[in-house]
């Protein structure tokens, strides 16, 4: 298998209007996870919230051609205060109800889970949210049950040794709770900060020895250009 690239179907549009042969060769492949679909992918979908899964498991609402479900918790409004609060629980129930309905598993917690206000996961005096996220016990819960884990380090994608740092420590921790996880590293064009195609595969290249792949956004669809002169520099490393 070659190298896993995860993404959703509307940043391969964007990326495809820039670049439409190095969006194929990436991200046109069973290698690849599209969350919406794109065709030569495999087809995926994302729920940031547990309860809205299994509301659709139930009511059969996910298209017969999702093999790969993703649960993606964060400290956000999307996904509920009780996932937020307690994110070990509802990790596990994802995984154990997209497990006995046949699906491939995905976790994407984001370390600003300790950060919401009344996390036991809370970060101690002096110690920072990745310190607090590797203690937490998120990244074990996540890969335990899932198929592939990804880190959301992309924060610290332009300052390559922190990121290697953290998203090292993160694959070592995930493929302790489960041998056979995929890790993957997260990349953004815009980060909280504006990205380069070169900040972006400088970050891909400093992590390539650690992880099985890559998810890639592109916040608010910005600087597909950006992606897609990046995944031109990679491409040949890509698969």
């Amino acid at each position: 298998m070659g190298r896993r690239w995860v993404t959703s179907a509307g940043t391969i549009a964007a990326i495809a209007a820039e670049d439409r042969q190095v969006a194929d060769r990436v991200f046109g492949s069973a290698d690849a996870v599209a969350l919406g679909g794109w065709p030569g992918a495999t087809t995926g979908r994302a729920w940031a919230s547990a309860e809205r899964f299994a509301e659709d498991v139930a009511a059969g609402a996910i298209a017969v051609d999702v093999t790969v479900v993703m649960y993606d918790p964060e400290g956000w409004e999307a996904t509920p205060l009780p996932e937020r609060l307690d994110p070990l629980t509802h990790i596990a129930a994802f995984g154990e109800l997209a497990r006995s309905n046949g699906y491939s598993v995905m976790v994407t917690p984001h370390p600003n889970l300790v950060s919401v206000p009344g996390s036991v996961h809370a970060p101690r005096a002096g110690e920072t949210r990745e310190a607090a996220y590797l203690r937490s016990g998120i990244v074990e819960a996540s890969a335990a049950i899932a198929d592939v884990y990804e880190t959301q380090a992309q924060n610290h994608q332009r300052d390559p040794a922190t990121y290697r740092a953290f998203v090292r420590e993160t694959a070592r921790l995930a493929r302790l709770a489960n041998p056979d996880v995929q890790v993957l590293s997260g990349l953004s064009t815009h980060p909280g900060y504006p990205a380069t195609a070169e900040m972006l595969r400088d970050a891909w290249e400093c992590v390539r020895d650690v992880v099985d792949g890559h998810y890639l956004s592109l916040a608010r669809r910005r600087l597909p250009s950006v992606a897609a002169r990046f995944l031109s520099m990679t491409v040949d490393g890509a698969r």
